[in-house]
C-alpha cells in the first residue's frame, strides 16, 4: 500500500507523463534559446582584434565574462539535454506501464492525467458505466502498479 507521501509524488510524476509533450516543448524551446545566446558569445569572442581602432575592442573583464558565460550557458545545455533525456525515458517507462493495464485503468488514467479530467466528470465521460467512487477505486490501484514497477521493482534489483 502507498504512503500518502508516495502517493503524491506518483500523482505529480503522472502529471507530468501527461503533460509531457508541452514539457518537452518548453525544454526544447529554452534549449535551442540558450544554444542560440551560447553561440552568438562564441562568435564574439572569436572576434579578431587586429587592425581595428582602439574603441572597438573587448577589455579583458568583458572576455573573462563572455567566456564564463559561455561556460554556464553549455552547462546549461548539458542539464537540459539530460533532464530531456530522463523525461523521455520516464515517459517510456509509464507508456509501457500503463499500456499493459486493463483496458479501464488506463482510460481513467488518460482521463484523469492527459486530458485533466475531474473525478465530478469523469463518470459522465467515460465510455462505460462507472461511478467517480469506483473510477478512484480503479485510479489508486492503477497507481499501486504504476508505484511497483516503477519504484519497487528498481530497489529489489539493486
Amino acid at each position: 500500500m502507498l504512503t500518502e507521501k508516495e502517493k503524491e509524488e506518483l500523482k505529480n510524476t503522472m502529471h507530468l507523463w501527461g503533460s509531457y509533450k508541452y514539457i518537452l516543448s518548453v525544454e526544447r524551446s529554452e534549449l535551442a534559446s540558450i544554444q542560440d545566446i551560447c553561440k552568438a558569445m562564441k562568435d564574439i569572442k572569436a572576434m579578431t582584434y587586429d587592425g581595428m581602432p582602439k574603441s572597438v575592442r573587448i577589455s579583458k573583464p568583458v572576455e573573462e565574462g563572455i567566456v564564463n558565460s559561455i561556460t554556464l550557458c553549455e552547462g546549461r545545455i548539458e542539464k537540459l539535454n539530460s533532464l530531456i533525456k530522463e523525461n523521455m525515458l520516464l515517459k517510456q517507462k509509464i507508456d509501457e506501464i500503463v499500456d499493459a493495464l486493463p483496458h479501464a485503468e488506463q482510460y481513467i488514467l488518460k482521463a484523469r492525467y492527459v486530458d485533466n479530467m475531474s473525478w465530478e466528470m469523469m463518470p459522465l465521460r467515460i465510455p462505460f458505466e462507472m461511478s467517480k467512487r469506483h473510477c478512484q477505486r480503479f485510479h489508486n490501484n492503477a497507481l499501486e502498479t504504476i508505484y511497483n514497477k516503477l519504484y519497487r521493482s528498481d530497489k529489489s534489483e539493486e
